[in-house]
């Protein structure tokens, strides 16, 4: 199982350097810069700071940016890749490629239709959601998972939203090559996945 670690710095308690340090120790596939109050510049220092805190022989850092003309402040920051955070556009994979050629592309996903769209723009990973938890788009469920995981040939597709250590087996089992998680990272229990 791959693991998906999103910050933010709201919701913990211990300092995000700290934080993003033992996750890279603890074999986190990906860290994913998503600190939204920040501005371009703010980003990328932080994104460099962050940078210098990973072990790229077991972590991958990837910048949530809310449009693909961001790809290279990401570049620059040393990420590894960006996190397509925005509206879904038709072209944003070639966007990004143009500026980062060698970037992993995550893209968020709420529908089968979002999938297609991920399959068709050839992006390295999909985060699926809202699984178990309903945030501001319908709960999508196992089945739903199952179904996006089917879509998405082959492309990784990530459980996103309301995953804990107690329901992430149930991901991996309808398909998931990982699960992603603000809070289940937030303290320890990610650990026994």
């Amino acid at each position: 199982m791959q693991l998906c670690a999103i910050t933010d710095r709201k919701h913990t308690t211990e300092p995000l350097l700290n934080l993003v340090e033992g996750w890279s120790k603890g074999r986190v596939h990906f860290i994913q810069l998503r600190e939204k109050d920040l501005d371009a510049p703010a980003l990328q220092s932080l994104a460099q700071e962050v940078s210098t805190r990973i072990d790229r022989r077991h972590s991958k850092l990837l910048l949530n940016v809310p449009a693909p003309e961001w790809a290279a402040l990401a570049r620059t920051a040393n990420a590894d890749g960006v996190h397509l955070a925005g509206p879904l556009q038709p072209d944003a994979a070639a966007t990004v490629r143009q500026s980062f050629p060698e970037a992993i592309i995550s893209l968020p996903c709420h529908s089968l239709s979002d999938v297609a769209m991920a399959v068709v723009q050839r992006v390295d990973m999909i985060l699926f959601s809202p699984i178990f938890e309903k945030l501001s788009h319908q709960t999508q469920g196992i089945e739903g998972l199952r179904q996006a995981c089917a879509a998405a040939q082959g492309i990784p597709v990530f459980a996103l939203g309301g995953v804990t250590t107690a329901n992430a087996a149930e991901c991996i089992a309808a398909g998931a090559t990982g699960v992603a998680a603000i809070r289940l990272f937030a303290g320890d229990d990610w650990r026994c996945l």
